[in-house]
């Protein structure tokens, strides 16, 4: 049967991982479950068969499933840890327990791991800690780079744009890997965005990891590096905070651009950040904020909020 390639936006591609059952479907398969009410029996569905780990010890292959509805259905690893432990029957404390505990691993240790390019640390710590399954682990990491790869080609959704130029002093391998997190670098990026607002709201201090706090205002900072392969910024802001939203608080959304050769940022007043949360999806707490860029017309928008104009609010942000 002959295959063709399709165009689709944000919302019908969120929508068919949503449906897509783990470790089972493609893109494909989902599609014809949906319009047809028919499974699809081909080497495509199968290539992360449930069956798959069968013989492997029950915290390789619960650990394996965390990482791949992290990895193929972009999930936070708590919600993540509920889908695993509700699919086996368990507790999620139970879950944890074989990624962290067993693996010597904490939580956020865990959390680096998912966000490295192609995942290879936590391949080569599942192969140490498994070294007599290491063939089920390679073929799973494998499978699971190669499903990446074709929801991208099968449900094409590229957009392009050229964000503001401005110098960085970050490299990077393959424009389209993960990166790891650099909270050097997030720091030095809030304390240069506070600098650029002194003139408005006098001297601050950085609290945390995310408050920019001046004398009469908090700015909340957040950053996000760019995803080449899904052409997007993606910021979570937890219920700490957006829960307890303040008529004197402001977000900053700081982003690198699209080229990496520098970083921009896009601030909110307290209204518009109220307005936002509410317009966004919430995750285990977590308000999801999706920013890309559209290719039915080249522009640059909120997912949640399309009607903000976000390439007039946009400003670059120099490191000095």
């Amino acid at each position: 049967m002959g295959k063709h390639m399709i165009e689709i936006d944000e919302i019908i591609m969120k929508f068919l991982k949503e449906k897509a059952e783990p470790f089972v479907d493609s893109p494909n398969s989902v599609l014809h479950k949906l319009l047809f009410g028919t499974s699809v029996s081909n080497k495509e569905q199968q290539t992360f068969p449930h069956s798959y780990a069968k013989n492997a010890p029950k915290a390789l292959s619960q650990i394996l499933e965390v990482i791949e509805e992290v990895v193929k259905f972009d999930r936070s690893r708590p919600e993540a840890t509920r889908i695993v432990a509700d699919r086996n029957g368990t507790a999620p404390q139970t879950i944890i327990d074989k990624y962290c505990r067993q693996l010597g691993k904490t939580a956020s240790e865990v959390d680096m791991l998912l966000r490295e390019p192609g995942l290879e640390g936590f391949r080569a710590i599942l192969i140490n800690r498994f070294p007599s399954h290491s063939d089920v682990i390679a073929t799973f990491f494998n499978g699971l780079n190669g499903w990446e790869d074709k929801m991208e080609h099968h449900i094409h959704n590229q957009v392009h744009y050229h964000g503001p130029s401005v110098r960085n002093t970050t490299t990077y391998g393959s424009s389209s890997d993960r990166k790891k997190r650099d909270t050097a670098l997030e720091s030095a990026l809030k304390n240069a965005l506070g600098e650029r607002l002194k003139d408005k709201f006098g001297l601050f201090t950085l609290k945390g990891q995310s408050q920019l706090v001046f004398k009469g205002a908090r700015v909340l900072c957040k950053f996000s590096s760019f995803r080449d392969d899904q052409s997007r910024w993606f910021w979570g802001v937890s219920k700490a905070y957006w829960e307890n939203w303040e008529p004197t608080d402001y977000l900053a959304l700081i982003m690198e651009n699209q080229d990496h050769d520098g970083y921009s940022f896009v601030i909110l007043n307290s209204n518009e950040a109220q307005f936002l949360f509410k317009a966004c999806s919430d995750s285990a707490g977590e308000k999801k904020i999706n920013m890309r860029i559209y290719a039915d017309d080249n522009v640059l928008r909120f997912q949640e909020w399309k009607e903000f104009d976000v390439e007039t609010r946009t400003q670059s942000l120099d490191l000095e």
